[in-house]
Protein backbone atom coordinates (compact mmCIF):
# COMPACT_ATOMS: atom_id res chain seq x y z
CA UNK A 1 0.00 0.00 0.00
CA UNK A 2 1.38 3.50 -0.63
CA UNK A 3 1.12 6.69 0.81
CA UNK A 4 1.88 10.39 0.09
CA UNK A 5 5.27 11.11 1.41
CA UNK A 6 5.96 13.90 3.95
CA UNK A 7 6.15 17.18 2.53
CA UNK A 8 9.50 17.66 3.78
CA UNK A 9 11.08 14.84 2.16
CA UNK A 10 8.78 16.07 -0.74
CA UNK A 11 9.99 19.38 -1.04
CA UNK A 12 14.07 18.04 0.04
CA UNK A 13 13.29 15.81 -3.24
CA UNK A 14 11.96 18.43 -5.55
CA UNK A 15 15.24 20.41 -4.90
CA UNK A 16 17.65 17.78 -5.53
CA UNK A 17 16.00 16.92 -8.72
CA UNK A 18 16.02 20.64 -9.90
CA UNK A 19 19.82 21.12 -8.95
CA UNK A 20 20.04 17.72 -10.80
CA UNK A 21 18.57 19.43 -13.82
CA UNK A 22 20.19 22.54 -13.82
CA UNK A 23 23.38 20.61 -13.60
CA UNK A 24 22.76 19.26 -16.92
CA UNK A 25 22.12 22.30 -18.42
CA UNK A 26 24.96 23.64 -20.38
CA UNK A 27 24.69 27.14 -17.88
CA UNK A 28 27.69 27.96 -15.22
CA UNK A 29 26.59 27.20 -11.91
CA UNK A 30 28.92 28.38 -9.35
CA UNK A 31 28.37 25.24 -6.90
CA UNK A 32 31.50 23.28 -7.34
CA UNK A 33 31.07 19.29 -8.27
CA UNK A 34 27.59 19.71 -9.00
CA UNK A 35 28.26 19.10 -13.06
CA UNK A 36 29.46 15.73 -13.13
CA UNK A 37 27.30 14.34 -10.64
CA UNK A 38 23.47 14.99 -12.22
CA UNK A 39 22.49 12.11 -12.70
CA UNK A 40 23.13 11.04 -9.06
CA UNK A 41 20.89 14.22 -7.87
CA UNK A 42 17.92 12.85 -9.62
CA UNK A 43 18.24 9.21 -9.05
CA UNK A 44 18.45 10.82 -5.04
CA UNK A 45 15.07 12.56 -5.54
CA UNK A 46 13.70 9.56 -6.94
CA UNK A 47 14.60 7.51 -4.24
CA UNK A 48 13.98 9.32 -1.55
CA UNK A 49 10.40 9.72 -3.45
CA UNK A 50 9.75 5.81 -3.71
CA UNK A 51 10.95 5.26 -0.31
CA UNK A 52 8.96 7.62 1.33
CA UNK A 53 5.73 6.44 -0.61
CA UNK A 54 6.19 3.13 0.23
CA UNK A 55 7.40 2.85 4.29
CA UNK A 56 4.74 2.60 6.67
CA UNK A 57 3.29 5.38 8.26
CA UNK A 58 4.73 6.39 11.78
CA UNK A 59 2.11 6.11 14.46
CA UNK A 60 1.49 9.25 16.79
CA UNK A 61 0.56 7.56 19.66
CA UNK A 62 3.77 5.24 19.73
CA UNK A 63 2.49 2.48 19.31
CA UNK A 64 1.78 -0.08 16.18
Amino acid sequence: MLRAPNIALFVISGCLAMLGILAALPIALPIPGLTGNSAWYIFAAWFLLAAGSALPPVSQDGRD
